[in-house]
């Protein structure tokens, strides 16, 4: 494995974990460029759960939808606007969620974070919502 060390103001790029110690960084350093780049493995495999589970552009959508339906008056709201606002408090729950997963993931060295199972689930009602968009 490649790694990216710091030290001071500097980077050393690509060093092979193997070849840290003899080549002077000390083992902290070493430790620190390794849960960096597990933090960015992790970040990414999360980033890649929430937009297969919603692409950008459907994302944007319903914000907007929800911008616009939060915008109206309570009483003037369809059970459709109140589907929508119900829905995309139940998403933005689970994206906080999978932020808190990857918080934990990335600290835990020993954590699989390509199982499902590490991961947390999508509310079943979200899928319906997030094909509308």
């Amino acid at each position: 494995m490649h790694v990216d060390i710091k030290r001071g103001d500097a980077t050393t790029y690509a060093v092979l974990l193997e070849d840290a110690a003899s080549l002077g960084f000390t083992p902290d350093e070493i430790a620190a460029a390794v849960a960096e780049k597990r933090k960015s493995a992790v970040s990414a495999e999360c980033r890649r759960r929430i937009y297969s589970a919603a692409s950008a552009e459907a994302q944007m959508n319903m914000a907007t939808a929800a911008a616009i339906t939060s915008a109206k008056a309570e009483v003037d709201r369809t059970d459709d606007d109140k589907t929508v606002l119900d829905g995309v408090h139940l998403a933005l729950a689970w994206v906080s969620d999978m932020r808190a997963a990857f918080e934990a993931l990335a600290a835990d060295p020993d954590a699989d974070f390509m199982s499902d199972a590490a991961w947390p689930a999508l509310p079943p009602d979200v899928p319906a919502l997030i094909d509308r968009f």
